[in-house]
This record gives structure tokens, C-alpha cells and sequence, in this order.
């Protein structure tokens, strides 16, 4: 949300500073094939008088990626509301609230390439650099929003953007037709989390990772294989959402061990958890809603819909 215009200056930076032969190179790179039709899984979840449309969406996809079919559009244009995580008004109030207690995290933390051996506080400044990111922010801030934010960066050539999200399309789509938009939780919150995340369980493993590090690509700091993939193979993940392909696990890639659990802690238990009362409490109002948010939370033994089933509702798939 609030990174947006921070990524689109990086981004147009990068574009500038790459010699042509080698822009060429990279949209090759990042090519992709769909000889499919998309159908990306939408549950219902209803009762006599609600109906809630439940769309698992990817923040951000390239230009062209196709995701839209009849069925999609026909649920698009019966929902008398949106509904996504954090819509782009709500976060940036949001942030603006939570900003003084996450200031105050930072003024009290040591840096994190202070705390790291000298190996890896040499690779740390590689990997940070690599990112895009301003070194002193990203050093200053807890490893677990750092890390995030390397997942979420735009300086390795990636031609996805939030601009091109799901939930960026639907907000302008609700919008120019005058509909409400919801969001379903407090962004700010969410972050105020990961900041309070424990930082020397995760700092000891941030430095094993970090001396292993192949350099090639941020992504690769817990996936090697992401630097030697190109074409449809990089894009498997998106092609297994337009495919309306549901996996029974879900890996927010950052391994088992101490970052890897505390994201899933964060990111997926917890707010899988709250949503699921979210929506049991929305059934009481009537109308149809459409609850945009991130596949992931429809995968999984700790997923949304494992949560509403235990308080005794069912969505179904209809697609």
C-alpha cells in the first residue's frame, strides 16, 4: 500500500540503469504461456438472505496475466460490496496510527548488521542492496519486516506489480461503479506483529541463511532454485491460481524453521482465524459481498475454510 510509489521509483530507476541487450534478456526471462481458460477457486458461503463470495487472489501478476472469466465478471457485478484486506484508504490510516509504537521499536533496536557475524553482515549488505532497498531503513527494522520486504521487492527485473493485482483491479472496478469497499482487518495491526516478532531466534537463523547464500537473487536466499527458473516455470505459482488448482499445504517460501514459523504464525493462523469470525458475524447482515484476499489463506490444514468449518459453516466451491 504504502510502499507503492517507493517501488514504482525503484522500479523505473532499475529500467534506466539496464542496458537494453539485457532488458531484452530479462522480458524473455519472464515470458509466459496461457493456453488455458483461467478459473481461479471461488467458494460461497450463504445462508436465506447473505450471500459471501470467497475469491483467493495474487497481489501482484504481470501485465497480461489473464484471471477473468464469465462467471468471475457475473459475481463481480452482483456483489453489492468489496471486501479485501486492507483496502488503499484504510492502510494508509492505518499506518499513520500505528507509526509512533513502530518508530519506537526502531529507536530501541541495534542494527541488524551490528547483530550478525561479519560473514554474514557482509552478505546482509548484499542482500539489501540487491533489494532495492534503503540500507539504513532496512538494517534499522525488525528481520521479520525486512524479509518481507525483500519478498516484496521490484529491483530483480520482475515484471509483477501491485498495479496489475487482483485486488488493485477490483478496488478501481468497485469504485468507478460507486460500490463500498470493506476492509477486513487493520493492516497496521498486522505489521505491529511482525515488529514484535522475537529478534534473536530469528537473527541466528537469518545469519546460517545468510553465510549459505548462493548471491544471485534475493529469492534465493531460501530457494535456490528460483534463480535458475525462467518462463512458465517461474510463473508455476500463478498458473496453479489461474488453474483454480488448490494445494493442500501452502509455503510462504522462508523454510520451517524460526522466520518460517512466525510468518505462518502472523500472516496465516492468526488472521485465518479472526476472518473466519468475520465472516460468521457478516452472515447476519444481508447482501452479497465479494471477499478478495490472498490464496494462500483458502490453503492449508490452518486455513480459512478449515476455520469456518469448525465453527459449524461451510463454504463451497463453485467453480
Amino acid at each position: 500500500m504504502t510502499l507503492r510509489p517507493i517501488r514504482s521509483v525503484l522500479t523505473a530507476l532499475a529500467l534506466i540503469a539496464v542496458p537494453a541487450l539485457a532488458q531484452a534478456q530479462q522480458a524473455d526471462r519472464y515470458a509466459f504461456t496461457q493456453d488455458y481458460e483461467p478459473r481461479p477457486a471461488i467458494w460461497r458461503l450463504s445462508d436465506e438472505d447473505t450471500t459471501i463470495y470467497l475469491f483467493g487472489t495474487i497481489h501482484l501478476l504481470p501485465d497480461g496475466f489473464r484471471w477473468r472469466n464469465p462467471q468471475l465478471d457475473a459475481i463481480i457485478d452482483e456483489a453489492d460490496e468489496l471486501v479485501v484486506e486492507t483496502s488503499d484508504a484504510d492502510g494508509d490510516a492505518a499506518m499513520e496510527a500505528i507509526s509512533p509504537k513502530l518508530a519506537n521499536v526502531i529507536v530501541a533496536r541495534t542494527p541488524t548488521s551490528v547483530q550478525l557475524s561479519p560473514q554474514a553482515s557482509q552478505r546482509w549488505r548484499e542482500l539489501v542492496t540487491m533489494s532495492g532497498m534503503p540500507f539504513d531503513y532496512v538494517d534499522s527494522v525488525p528481520v521479520m519486516v525486512a524479509m518481507l520486504g525483500f519478498g516484496q521487492a521490484q529491483g530483480e527485473g520482475s515484471p509483477s506489480t501491485y498495479e496489475n493485482g487482483v485486488e488493485t483491479v477490483l478496488e478501481e472496478e468497485f469504485s468507478s461503479t460507486g460500490r463500498p469497499i470493506e476492509s477486513i482487518e487493520d493492516f497496521g495491526q498486522i505489521l505491529y506483529g511482525l515488529y514484535r516478532v522475537n529478534d534473536a531466534e530469528v537473527l541466528r537463523e537469518l545469519d546460517a541463511q545468510l553465510r549459505n547464500w548462493g548471491g544471485k537473487s534475493t529469492a534465493g536466499l531460501y530457494d535456490p532454485a528460483v534463480d535458475d527458473m525462467s518462463g512458465d516455470s517461474y510463473w508455476q505459482m500463478e498458473h496453479h491460481w489461474a488453474r483454480g488448482e488448490v494445494q493442500e499445504d501452502f509455503d510462504l517460501g522462508f523454510g520451517s524453521g524460526a522466520i518460517g514459523r512466525a510468518f505462518h504464525d502472523v500472516l496465516l493462523t492468526r488472521r485465518n482465524a479472526r476472518w473466519a469470525g468475520w465472516l460468521q458475524q457478516r452472515l447476519e447482515q444481508p447482501g452479497t459481498v465479494l471477499l478478495a484476499v490472498g490464496a494462500g489463506h483458502f490453503e492449508g490444514a490452518d486455513s480459512v475454510l478449515v476455520r469456518l468449518r469448525e465453527r459449524g459453516l461451510t463454504a463451497e466451491r463453485i467453480n
